[in-house]
Formats: structure tokens, C-alpha cells, sequence
């Protein structure tokens, strides 16, 4: 008998386990290792912009995070610059709990709000704070 296991058997074991493995993830972060810095793609694309610290509050993520009175994931906070560099930020940290590989996340910057797609599902949403602002030098 071969012990061979598909990324789909996997999917389907995640799915019946649910959050706990993801065991942790639903505790507050430890203030060190939850703050992200941009990318260094993101930082080469825009140099010199400013960065902002966000912190994104999760309400609902995937089939299991924050519904059924399960505990939705911790807060992320991280530092991002812009809209879209927020946005692969959380697409990274959600992509756990979700079953699809295609994932998809809007940020709204003007109203601090935000929406997870998984596939053509609604994968979540979430709000956003802003806590600090690292502006920029001019040399």
C-alpha cells in the first residue's frame, strides 16, 4: 500500500479539523513578531514613500475563523506602504484559513475597511486602524 497524500486529501483534512490547525493563531500576536515591514519589492517599486502601521481587525475569515462562535483570527499589525502593499499583507496572514488557492483582498483606505474573496466566495472581511506614520526624509 503507498502512502501517497494529495494536496486535495490535505484540503479536505483541514477543512474537517477546522481552526485548531491553525492552534495559536486566535491569541493576541506577540507584539515582536507580529509587526511586518514592507517588502523589498513593495519598498524598491516606491522609494522613499511613507510607510504607515496598521492594525487589521478580523471579523470574519473563511468557513471557520469568527463564525459559529469560533474566535475569528488575532489582530495583524504590521507596517505597509499603501493600499495594495496592506492588502498582500493580509492576503498572506488569511491564506491559512481558507480553502481556496485563489485569494483576493480589497482595501478601502478611506473608509479603513476590507474584504477577503476566496474564489467567488466572500472569504471574510475586516477593519483597519491606522496606529503610526513613519515619514519620510528628504536627503
Amino acid at each position: 500500500m503507498t502512502g501517497h497524500i494529495t494536496d486535495e486529501t490535505l484540503r479536505e483534512i483541514a477543512l474537517a479539523v477546522g481552526p485548531d490547525w491553525q492552534a495559536g493563531r486566535h491569541e493576541p500576536r506577540d507584539p515582536e513578531a507580529a509587526l511586518v515591514t514592507p517588502s523589498l519589492d513593495e519598498m524598491a517599486a516606491e522609494p522613499g514613500a511613507t510607510q504607515t502601521q496598521f492594525r487589521v481587525t478580523y471579523e470574519r475569515v473563511g468557513r471557520h475563523g469568527g463564525r459559529g462562535g469560533r474566535p475569528a483570527p488575532a489582530p495583524l499589525e504590521c507596517w505597509a506602504i499603501g493600499a495594495d502593499g496592506l492588502a498582500e499583507h493580509v492576503a498572506k496572514d488569511v491564506r491559512p484559513y481558507l480553502a481556496s488557492s485563489d485569494v483576493e483582498v480589497h482595501v478601502d483606505l478611506e473608509q479603513m475597511t476590507g474584504f477577503i474573496l476566496a474564489g467567488m466566495n466572500n472569504g471574510g472581511s475586516f477593519t483597519i486602524e491606522q496606529l503610526a506614520v513613519a515619514e519620510r526624509r528628504d536627503a
